[in-house]
């Protein structure tokens, strides 16, 4: 496993992600946005019959992008279910991620980067420690649990603050690389879904986390 630890190799481990990277979107963006539609009607029936989300009572989830696996649909189940959900929240000049419990979809508008985000006077702060599972947007993932985020650094620390918080990655078999190279700040995911299958890395098992208070 390649690993950027900050010093000797860290440049070749992050050049070398970039490629990997530049190039998984240039594959994800090819995918038309019908079949984007049906193969992300996939991944959703496969979280779902996940013990980790049926025992969800907060779920955390990314708004997708329009080249992302989509997510209105899950937020609208999991919210018919009676689950609380929150969305993230992200703040350009710390180029941190929070989170902010929403009733409906309804609440949401562009926000930076015309990402759906709750509306200035509907923020309803949630600790992340709080959730009992955090859905994850990836560029490209690997069977080790790995992820290729967009560079910016958003969501490595989000879950590096996660803690406990089960951390499924939404992803397409496409998307899928050997190996990603590896760097010292960088949470692996506990558990990847695809439209083909379930991914838990290294045999990991569920545990119920015991949050998401009512």
């Amino acid at each position: 496993m390649l690993r950027d630890n900050g010093r000797e190799g860290g440049a070749s481990a992050r050049e070398r992600k970039q490629e990997l990277r530049a190039a998984a979107l240039r594959k994800r963006r090819s995918i038309a946005p019908g079949q984007l539609a049906e193969l992300s009607s996939k991944v959703e029936a496969n979280l779902l019959s996940l013990v980790e989300y049926q025992a969800a009572r907060l779920l955390v989830s990314y708004c997708a992008k329009d080249d992302e696996v989509q997510t209105r649909d899950i937020i609208e189940k999991a919210l018919e279910e009676g689950k609380r959900v929150a969305v993230i929240v992200t703040d350009v000049p710390s180029k941190m991620l929070s989170f902010s419990e929403i009733g409906s979809l309804g609440e949401l508008a562009p926000g930076p980067f015309g990402i759906l985000e709750p509306r200035p006077g509907r923020l309803r702060p949630v600790p992340i420690l709080q959730a009992d599972v955090m859905l994850v947007p990836l560029v490209a993932w690997d069977e080790d649990g790995h992820r290729l985020g967009y560079g910016a650094g958003y969501f490595d620390r989000a879950l590096a603050k996660a803690g406990k918080v089960t951390k499924v990655g939404l992803a397409l078999e496409s998307q899928r690389l050997s190996q990603i190279p590896e760097s010292w700040h960088d949470v692996p995911l506990d558990v990847i879904v695809t439209e083909k299958r379930v991914v838990r890395p290294n045999g990991k098992a569920f545990k119920n986390s015991g949050r998401g208070s009512k």
